[in-house]
Order: structure tokens, then sequence, then C-alpha cells
């Protein structure tokens, strides 16, 4: 699946969600997610390669979890990200088979996080980051065979704009951003 993705950091949360709230579009219950991020030996993003998310998905306390394989490739200039995703029955074999297969963790990190379908094929998502300061808002639009990524990340940005959400679009991942922010903290 194809896919553009502009994320951004939230001045307020409130603010946000109540902007969204008054052309009757609300967003689901939190829950938690957590994604341990996998990367092939001598990743860089310059080169486009692939990352591969073992994520956890816990929508309430009574339920059992959910998990996914989750692979992720960014293909830089274009604005673009191929994106599939496949449930996992066993956790740790997951794990193991991606260290077999040459990947080495990068990152891990929790995050409590809020969906929303503006349409079939537009997805909002608030996201609070373990141990990050602040909210981020990310919409992501799905795209077919003939759709432009540039054009669509356009349209992205621009609804950003008329919802109130000012700045610019952040390009590192949520991973990136954790282990900043811990760096920071030590």
């Amino acid at each position: 699946m194809k896919k553009t993705i502009v994320k951004m950091r939230l001045g307020t949360r409130a603010e946000f969600v109540n902007t969204l709230e008054r052309i009757n579009l609300r967003f689901s219950e939190p829950y938690w997610q957590h994604d341990r991020i996998f990367v092939p030996r001598e990743y860089s993003r310059e080169y486009s390669l692939p990352r591969i998310s073992l994520r956890t998905v816990v929508y309430t306390p009574d339920e059992d979890a959910i998990y996914s394989l989750v692979l992720r490739r960014h293909i830089n200039n274009r604005n673009l990200d191929y994106y599939n995703s496949t449930l996992v029955s066993d956790y740790t074999e997951a794990a193991h088979m991606l260290y077999q297969l040459g990947y080495e963790l990068k990152a891990e990190f929790s995050r409590r996080r809020q969906e929303l379908a503006i349409s079939e094929t537009v997805r909002a998502y608030i996201d609070q980051i373990d141990n990050v300061n602040g909210y981020f808002a990310k919409f992501e639009s799905d795209l077919g065979d003939n759709d432009d990524p540039e054009a669509a990340h356009d349209d992205l940005v621009k609804t950003f704009a008329v919802l109130g959400v000012e700045g610019e679009p952040i390009q590192e991942t949520y991973g990136e951003i954790f282990t900043k922010s811990k760096a920071r903290q030590i």
C-alpha cells in the first residue's frame, strides 16, 4: 500500500480536537501502542531502506494485546511511503526472525493514540509519545496507483492549515523524536 504522511506538533490538543468536533468528526478513545523499530545493519534514511516495527496494540485493559509486523519504506524527496502490515501470533518468534534476517533494534517507545477516519482514504491520529513533551497530529492518505504523492502531501498540509495547525511538517520519525528526547534527559 502506498501512503503520504504529514505529521505536525500541536500547540494544544484540545483546540485541535474541538475544531474537528465542530464539523462532527470525533476521535476514538485513546489506546496504547508500543513499537520496537528494527532496521537493517548499516541503516541510513538517505538510502530509503525499509524499517520494520514489531507493534503491540492494547485498545482496552481487559482485552488481549494485538501484535503485528509493520513494514514502512520512506522514499526520500517524494513524500511517499510503502506500508504493509500483518498480524503476528507469536511476538517473541517474530522478534527472533527479525534478528535472524539481519535487522537490529533501533528504537523502542510507547504512545497513547487516538484515531479518526476522515474519509475512506484519509485517517487522522493524535499521538502522545512517552517521555516526549506535547502532542502530535498525523494525517495519512492512502494512494492509488495513479495518485500523485506530492499533490496528496500538499493537500494534507493545507488541511492542517485550515484546521489552525501552524508550523512546518515534521520529517523525523516518532522513533527519532523519542531517541532525541531521551538523549536530552540524560
